[in-house]
C-alpha cells in the first residue's frame, strides 16, 4: 500500500514539474513556451555548427502549432519527440547539403603525370620544392630526391605535390 502511494506521489510530482517547466512557473502558455524554446534553440544553433540543434526548431514550431490547436500537454510532448526524430532524419540532411560549401573545381588533376625538376632537396617522407611549368610547388616523396633531378607528379593534395623519380 505504501509503495502504491509513493509511486502515485512520484507521478504527481513529475507532472507538477513538467507543468511548471512548460509554463515557466505559470507565466506563459504552452504556445508561448514552445515559441520561446524555438528562439532559444535557434540562438544555440547560431553558436554551434552542424545544424544539429537547429533541426529541433522545426519540432518546437510544430509543437507550438499543436498547442495552439488545443492539444494536451502530453500530446505536445509526443509531437515534439516525433518531429525531433523526423527533423534529424529528413530536415537536417537537407539543410546540411544546402549549407555545405560547394567544392571549387580546380585543374590540379592535369598536373598528375607531368614532369618537374627538384629545386630544393626532397627527403624521403619530408618536404622540399619542385619547379613545374615555371611554378614552384611544395613537394613530398617516399624517396630521397636531390636538386636537379627530374620527377613525375603522382598526386596533388592541396598545394603539395607527391612526386617520384621520373
Amino acid at each position: 500500500m505504501t509503495t502504491v502511494l509513493l509511486q502515485g506521489g512520484a507521478a504527481e510530482a513529475t507532472n507538477s514539474l513538467i507543468e511548471w517547466v512548460m509554463t515557466l512557473g505559470g507565466n506563459v502558455s504552452y504556445v508561448e513556451f514552445w515559441l520561446w524554446l524555438t528562439l532559444v534553440v535557434l540562438i544555440v544553433e547560431i553558436l554551434t555548427a552542424g545544424f544539429f540543434i537547429g533541426a529541433l526548431a522545426v519540432s518546437t514550431l510544430v509543437s507550438a502549432l499543436s498547442a495552439w490547436l488545443g492539444a494536451s500537454r502530453n500530446l505536445q510532448l509526443v509531437v515534439f519527440a516525433m518531429f525531433s526524430i523526423l527533423s534529424m532524419v529528413f530536415v537536417r540532411p537537407l539543410f546540411v547539403r544546402l549549407l555545405s560549401p560547394k567544392p571549387v573545381a580546380t585543374n590540379t588533376h592535369v598536373l598528375i603525370g607531368q614532369t618537374g625538376t627538384v629545386i630544393d632537396h626532397v627527403p624521403a617522407g619530408g618536404h622540399g620544392r619542385v619547379r613545374l611549368a615555371n611554378e614552384e610547388w611544395r613537394a613530398t616523396s617516399d624517396q630521397n630526391l636531390g636538386i636537379g633531378e627530374l620527377v613525375r607528379i603522382l598526386a596533388v593534395t592541396g598545394n603539395t605535390l607527391s612526386v617520384g623519380k621520373a
